[in-house]
């Protein structure tokens, strides 16, 4: 009893923070269910982990080494680059399964310990001595935080400033913690761990308050926000809109609908670059905020995006306007795009074929 209500006392705020996180997740409806579950399996591991640090320390205490020592001493040489790997599975959903091979094997050194001293051993008076493989989760740990630091500089590529920011500065964080861990602070560490779990989901869940849920595209309110934001730095805008769309949804389905605007978001994305930002304003209708752009490479970017959404088989009608206020080249981009969809439903019509778009 004794040593549940220390476990409590000592842990008071990583416990609040962890039931906080298991009631917000349960009433989320924007989140992935995957993403959801990764999250909780991530809070879990770092239970689990405190836990397995207060034994510890508990163990620590005897005169004598016993095999409660050894178990939780396993425990927490394994657990802690997992957390760094769940983090990195939060961070890029796409994670390859070979990036757990080295906790695998990190786990492998650690449960040695109890036929070995490769990892670490404990003398008759329990004190603990690190083998020459002893450092191999901090070994494992680096490696992750190396790969949080490549994740950051990708996601500053593809113009996500903002969640770069938060992956530099949780691979910041976790560099700084691994060298309190060396240091024997490992409370530090779990704390650290969970402020980063909290941060990354704040950080993701207010992304939903800026993004359109279908698409993952930017929606009206933040193109709004965002020509204020850009306003000096704004070359042009596109207009866009998906011919067809109203048609699917009667004909063949939302579901069919809802498949086609995913495969010409797909179309604008791999077109586009970071200097271009592109926005869900309508049921099918899209824009593109281009930044520090020349006209010919406007001009270019829109035949690269036809050619993009025409390969999925979808068809979109285009509109580009480089001069003016925001709301003059929105004006003109969109009379330029409906003057394209009706260019596009002539030439279809010309060559005898049937094109199902809005009068």
């Amino acid at each position: 009893m004794d040593l549940f209500i220390k476990f409590a006392v000592d842990n008071y705020v990583l416990i609040i923070m962890f039931v906080g996180m298991f009631i917000l997740t349960a009433f989320d409806v924007f989140l992935e269910r995957k993403m959801i579950i990764r999250l909780r399996a991530t809070l879990i591991i770092l239970l689990s982990l405190v836990a397995a640090d207060s034994f510890e320390y508990l163990a620590a205490q005897f005169d004598h080494p016993t095999l409660l020592r050894v178990i939780m001493s396993a425990i927490g040489y394994s657990l802690r680059p997992i957390i760094i790997l769940m983090l990195i599975m939060l961070i890029y959903k796409k994670a390859h399964w070979r990036l757990a091979i080295p906790v695998i094997i990190n786990s492998l050194v650690a449960f040695s310990a109890f036929f070995t001293d490769v990892a670490y051993w404990f003398d008759e008076e329990n004190i603990f001595h690190r083998g020459f493989l002893g450092y191999t989760p901090y070994i494992v740990s680096l490696f992750y935080i190396l790969y949080l630091f490549f994740l950051s500089i990708r996601v500053f590529s593809k113009d996500s400033s903002l969640e770069g920011f938060i992956v530099m500065f949780i691979a910041v964080t976790a560099s700084v913690s691994a060298l309190f861990a060396i240091s024997g602070y490992d409370d530090v560490v779990n704390q650290t761990f969970a402020a980063e779990i909290l941060m990354y989901y704040l950080y993701v869940y207010g992304q939903y308050t800026r993004r359109d849920a279908l698409t993952g595209l930017f929606n009206r309110q933040s193109f709004y926000s965002d020509t204020k934001k850009y306003s000096s730095a704004i070359s042009g805008m596109i207009s866009i809109d998906m011919n067809e769309l109203k048609w699917m949804n009667d004909t063949l389905g939302h579901d069919a609908g809802d498949k086609a605007l995913k495969a010409v978001t797909e179309g604008f994305l791999k077109a586009a670059t970071a200097k271009e930002r592109i926005y869900r304003i309508g049921g099918d209708e899209f824009i593109v905020l281009c930044r520090e752009r020349t006209a010919e490479e406007m001009v270019k970017l829109v035949d690269d995006m036809r050619a993009s959404v025409d390969a999925t088989g979808y068809s979109c009608a285009f509109g580009l306007s480089v001069d003016g206020t925001p709301e003059e080249m929105i004006k003109e981009a969109d009379e330029r795009m409906y003057a394209d969809k009706a260019r596009i439903k002539g030439d279809v019509l010309a060559k005898g074929g049937m094109l199902h778009l809005r009068d």
